[in-house]
């Protein structure tokens, strides 16, 4: 039989003892148009606990049989009464995640939540379909905890943790990783692969999710990822199996935060443990911690998000679009921020890509790298400032091979321990707009501070190029090459950042001046 009825309080209405297997049931919703409507299926032998929407129980509840919703996977949160922010989506969406069998949730209409969210499930879209997410009377954030978002996605670490010094040196660029018991560590497994720190408490070459992809014997494995920094024998390592959480998407969301501080903020995402895990068409204002904070990811996409006036920007970690902590092979494309602390931070993390990407008022630094010994990092076609290692030592002050392609900006810091950076098409420009502004030693607006270690400018033009040297890893010569400085090249000389004599430095067919005469060439 078919039953057709006007609301879900309607349909519960309907004796059980009347229905029969195989008796279908459309709901009209509120019959407002654009509400949609809803087939459910009688199972009378079904005891599923019911939740409002997917699962819908006869009045006074019988011991068996349920109203079930009809779905290919993809389910309106319409169907729990959630027609907007008056009605708090957050025992909807709870629902909705702890169905398997839902692998699409669609929010058709603006939404609140009022609970932080933590998910260990994957294979989910969340579709926002364009709607503005609020968190009005959100329940108060821990301190320091930017994990607190509204969707916090994770995967699960597991009990078996293997710690042991390196009987042998451990190569850059290597992907052969040395583990006990590797005969016996199961194929496509999972890790965390940590090593100890240095001088600085957070001061690690290594800290990744990796995953194992070939035994090579009993004690090396094979992995996806190539190491990029070398290590001692004897230093510490640490691997953690961890489950990850796999193929989550959140998209197409207007998000608007809260006024007030740490307890009252609010931001939407947070990924971690997480694989293939990709972030489209989240546009935000008014956030507090990172609009997306990741850490311990790979594979992954963020694209044509933005962020708006954050409520604070200057307590470290807060203001962010997007920080990535330990992630591999991310890329962060057509984003932009206005007012922001920072567009992009990568910390720990390498192989990743940012592309054209955009960030206005942006003095904190619209790209940046803590230092904790990122690598192998790409930016093309971006604007906004440039700051790389220069976090402090806690971290490692240390990055290495970094490519910046075709950027603008009003400043281009990196005078810490980078080694490798490679500048091409690169305009820092003085605006004026920050003029008068505490630089911290950086300089005026307008000047490239860059660490003399394997450095490769060609095509790039400042007000002038500063040149400081803190380390001496690379194997390549410092070239400065077809570029235009007004106020010159200054190699600095004295002091605990001198470019040491000896140091292989080629200045070529340089520009000085207002447009002025070609610079001498020279090698020192």
């Amino acid at each position: 039989m078919i039953h057709t009825v006007e609301t879900a309080a309607r349909l519960l209405e309907l004796p059980a003892a009347t229905l029969h297997a195989g008796d279908v049931a459309q709901v009209l919703g509120r019959l407002v148009p654009g509400d949609g409507s809803w087939l459910y299926r009688w199972d009378p032998n079904s005891t599923a606990g019911p939740n409002g929407g997917t699962v819908l129980a006869p009045a006074g509840m019988p011991a068996a049989g349920r109203w079930l919703l009809c779905h290919s996977g993809t389910v309106d949160a319409r169907c729990f009464g959630v027609f907007g922010p008056d009605v708090p989506a957050d025992d909807a969406l709870d629902a909705l995640m702890a169905d398997g069998s839902v692998t699409r949730i669609v929010f058709g209409t603006d939404v609140n939540f009022t609970r932080r969210h933590m998910f260990t499930r994957g294979h989910v879209t969340l579709d926002f379909t364009g709607h503005t997410v609020t968190a009005q009377g959100v329940e108060h954030a821990k301190h320091n905890d930017p994990f607190g978002a509204l969707f916090h996605f994770t995967g699960v670490p597991g009990d078996d943790v293997r710690t042991f010094p390196l009987a042998q040196p451990m190569r850059e660029l290597y992907d052969v990783f040395e583990v006990p018991g590797a005969g016996g560590i199961p194929l496509y497994s999972w890790w965390q692969v940590s090593v100890n720190s240095l001088a600085g408490r957070e001061e690690k070459e290594i800290d990744k999710l990796l995953c194992v992809t070939e035994r090579i014997d009993e004690s090396h494995v094979r992995v996806n990822y190539k190491m990029g920094w070398p290590l001692d024998a004897g230093r510490v390592m640490t691997w953690r199996r961890v489950e990850p959480i796999e193929r989550v998407c959140v998209q197409d969301m207007e998000f608007r935060g809260n006024e007030g501080g740490e307890e009252t903020g609010a931001q939407p995402l947070a990924f971690e443990y997480a694989v293939r895990c990709d972030v489209r068409d989240v546009r935000a204002r008014h956030t507090y911690w990172p609009v997306l904070l990741r850490r311990h990811n790979t594979e992954y996409v963020t694209e044509r998000c933005s962020l708006a006036n954050p409520i604070e920007v200057v307590v470290g970690g807060t203001g962010y679009l997007t920080q990535q902590i330990h992630c591999l092979y991310g890329k962060v494309r057509d984003c932009t921020t206005s007012n922001a602390r920072h567009l992009n931070d990568f910390t720990g993390s390498a192989y990743c890509m940012v592309e054209n990407c955009h960030g206005d008022g942006d003095f904190h630094g619209a790209y940046v790298t803590h230092g904790q010994f990122e690598h192998d990092l790409t930016y093309v076609g971006n604007s906004g400032l440039l700051s790389f290692a220069n976090s402090g030592p806690t971290w490692g002050s240390s990055a290495k091979r970094i490519t910046v392609v075709r950027h603008t900006g009003f400043w281009g810091i990196g005078f810490a321990k980078v080694s490798d950076l490679t500048l091409q098409d690169v305009a820092v420009c003085r605006t004026g707009a920050y003029d008068g502004v505490n630089t911290e030693g950086y300089g005026p607006c307008g000047t490239f501070l860059l660490n003399a270690d394997g450095l490769q400018m060609r095509g790039c033009t400042a007000e002038k190029l500063v040149l400081t040297q803190r380390s001496r890893r690379a194997k390549r010569p410092a070239i400065v090459e077809g570029c235009w400085f007004r106020g010159g090249i200054e190699v600095v000389r004295t002091g605990e950042a001198a470019v040491a004599p000896g140091t292989p430095l080629i200045l070529r067919d340089n520009l000085t001046g207002p447009g002025g005469p070609q610079q001498a060439e020279g090698t020192e």
